[in-house]
């Protein structure tokens, strides 16, 4: 698969606009409904648990340096284990992919298109998504970072236009149910930053380690912070009890700024930038998953799959029989569960690659 290569900046939009996406989704309202008034705290640190583990990537990137993450786990744990962990992180993706679009779906009927059938939504998301994959991965990139500066800006906007009816005295009490609580959660909640791990497959397409930790720290550093004081902003607009039954908070924000009949309405400008954040995340989710599988299967062209992987993607998006069961069960598989995979295969794969003393040179073997 001939990826190409971009830049700092690129790399930095297209992580950051993964990592933030889902704070146009129910991430905010899940937070708000465990924690209470410290939901802007316990992201803060899911972002500290993920710069952790990012601390531990980057050990064993910089141990294998010059190899991708695909490539470093066929030479820890054999070729056999190695292409099973990769197609094992192949059916994630899919499935991540799948469940973003169900998500994205279900929300954009429930507030704007309640009369258009949920196909009519999720299936052109998928083919811009393919449309994309085609490209290739620099064209996703480059897209992202034509895209970052509406959507940031965009984002900024309804924050800073809605603080009439901000009231911060509803974030008290600021431990929410209890600092235990808030720790607890916020740490099982990690996996909401779980994308980063994009950096580890994709980091020959950015110059290896030159730009690898420097794009992995900004990007959550950047999105712990928006994510945090999004958050902040929604609890001081709603109070905790109405914040919590929100679909998705940022949009609701959005509908409450009126300034006079000539300036209302705000939430187009959400929608535009919510449908571009969404199509970039399901294009490097979907290309993700589809690299991974030809790693596996030693395919060397990825185009004649996409077809293919469309379809089981499509299927796997319609599983979910209700909009409670995708809540319930899959959006928190991915959000507080994925870690499971995401952060653990790589951290067991370091352990294994010292103990075996594999990779690094004479001078770091003790890494």
């Amino acid at each position: 698969m001939r990826e190409g290569h971009f830049g700092f900046l690129e790399a930095l939009s297209l992580m950051v606009i993964v990592l933030i996406n889902k704070i146009f989704f129910t991430s905010p309202m899940t937070l708000i409904e465990k924690l209470g008034t410290s939901a802007w705290l316990g992201t803060l640190i899911s972002c500290l648990a993920s710069l952790s583990f990012f601390g531990l990537l980057y050990l064993l990137m910089k141990r294998f340096n010059g190899q991708d993450l695909f490539q470093i786990f066929e030479t820890v744990t054999g070729k056999l284990v190695g292409r099973g962990l990769i197609f094992l992180i192949s059916l994630y993706f899919l499935y991540y992919t799948a469940i973003n679009a169900q998500e994205f779906a279900a929300i954009l009927k429930a507030y704007s298109l309640p009369y258009t059938p949920i196909y009519l939504i999720v299936l052109p998301l998928l083919v811009i998504a393919a449309a994309m994959t085609y490209v290739g991965l620099e064209g996703i990139a480059r897209v992202a970072y034509v895209f970052v500066f509406p959507i940031f800006g965009g984002l900024v906007l309804i924050l800073v236009l809605a603080f009439p009816v901000y009231d911060w005295d509803y974030l008290r009490p600021l431990f929410g149910y209890g600092l235990d609580t808030t720790i607890g959660i916020g740490l099982l909640r990690s996996s909401a930053y779980s994308e980063i791990i994009f950096l580890a497959i994709i980091i020959n397409s950015i110059h290896g380690l030159k730009y690898f930790r420097r794009v992995g720290i900004s990007a959550l550093l950047i999105c712990g912070l928006v994510f945090s004081l999004c958050c902040a902003c929604i609890l001081a607009a709603f109070q905790y009890p109405s914040s919590s039954e929100h679909l998705s908070g940022m949009f609701q924000l959005s509908r409450v700024i009126y300034y006079s009949r000539f300036f209302q309405r705000i939430e187009a400008i959400f929608l535009f930038i919510w449908v571009f954040a969404s199509v970039i995340t399901i294009a490097i989710g979907f290309y993700i998953s589809l690299k991974a599988y030809c790693r596996a299967f030693l395919i060397k062209n990825h185009r004649p799959l996409l077809f293919s992987i469309l379809l089981l993607t499509s299927a796997v998006c319609f599983l979910p029989r209700s909009f409670p069961e995708i809540l319930q069960i899959h959006v928190r598989v991915i959000r507080e569960f994925s870690f499971l995979l995401i952060y653990l295969v790589p951290i067991l794969v370091l352990l294994v690659a010292v103990i075996l003393r594999r990779g690094g040179t004479s001078n770091d073997k003790s890494l």
